[in-house]
C-alpha cells in the first residue's frame, strides 16, 4: 500500500469514528432534552395534582383516590419525587439548568440545604469535676431590717393575713420570747463570789 493510499484510508475512518461520535451526541443532546421535558411536562404537573389530593384528603392520600385519579399504577418514588418537586419549585430554578433528573436535582438541593450537624458535647464520663475547687463560694449578702419588712408584707399578702393580726401574734410571740429570756439570764446568774461560799459552807458541814 502506498503512503498516499494509506493516508486517504485513515482520513475515511477518522471521518467514520468522528460521524459516528457526532450522531451519539446529537441523540444524547435529544435524550437530555426528552428528560428535561418529563421534568416539566409530566414530574411537575403530577406533582401539583398530588400536592390537591393531599389538601383534599387532609393528609395522606388513600390508595382508592389514587385508583380514581388513575396515577395508582406510577411508581411511589416517582409520585414522592413529584409532589416534592412541586412544593419546591420556586427553590429550584437556579438548579433545573443543570439536572435532566428530578431525583437527582432535589438530591443536589437537598444536599445544599442541609442544616449543620450540632457537635457532640464531650463526654464527662470518668473525669473528675474542679467546680468549686478553684473558686470561693460568694458570700450572700445579708438582709437589712427594710429586707425582712418587705418579704413579711409579700408574705401576709400571698396568705391573705392582715396586718393587725400579724402585729398582734407578733406582740405575743414578744413577750413569751422575752419571758424565756429573762428565766435563763436568773438561772445563769451566779453573784461574785459564789465558788468561795459553797466551799465554805462544804467544810463547815465536814
Amino acid at each position: 500500500m502506498t503512503k498516499s493510499i494509506a493516508n486517504v484510508v485513515n482520513s475515511a475512518e477518522i471521518n467514520t469514528l468522528e460521524s459516528q461520535g457526532k450522531a451519539l451526541h446529537n441523540a444524547w443532546k435529544r435524550i437530555v432534552r426528552a428528560e428535561k421535558k418529563q421534568i416539566t411536562d409530566f414530574d411537575l404537573p403530577l406533582g401539583n395534582l398530588l400536592v390537591e389530593l393531599s389538601l383534599e384528603a387532609g393528609g395522606n392520600i388513600k390508595k382508592e383516590r389514587l385508583q380514581e385519579c388513575n396515577i395508582h399504577n406510577i411508581p411511589k418514588q416517582r409520585r414522592s419525587d413529584a409532589k416534592q418537586l412541586a412544593e419546591l419549585w420556586d427553590n429550584l430554578t437556579d438548579y433545573f439548568p443543570r439536572f435532566s433528573s428530578t431525583s437527582a436535582m432535589l438530591k443536589a438541593y437537598k444536599a445544599d440545604n442541609k442544616a449543620p450537624v450540632e457537635p457532640k458535647a464531650k463526654s464527662t464520663e470518668g473525669e473528675k469535676s474542679d467546680v468549686g475547687q478553684t473558686e470561693k463560694p460568694i458570700a450572700s449578702k445579708p438582709m437589712q431590717a427594710d429586707d425582712v419588712a418587705v418579704a413579711v408584707l409579700e408574705m401576709l399578702e400571698a396568705n391573705n393575713i392582715s396586718l393587725d393580726d400579724f402585729n398582734k401574734s407578733f406582740e405575743a410571740i414578744s413577750a413569751i420570747l422575752q419571758d424565756e429570756d429573762t428565766d435563763k439570764q436568773k438561772q445563769s446568774y451566779k453573784p461574785k463570789g459564789w465558788k468561795v461560799a459553797v466551799q465554805t459552807n462544804k467544810q463547815a458541814v465536814a
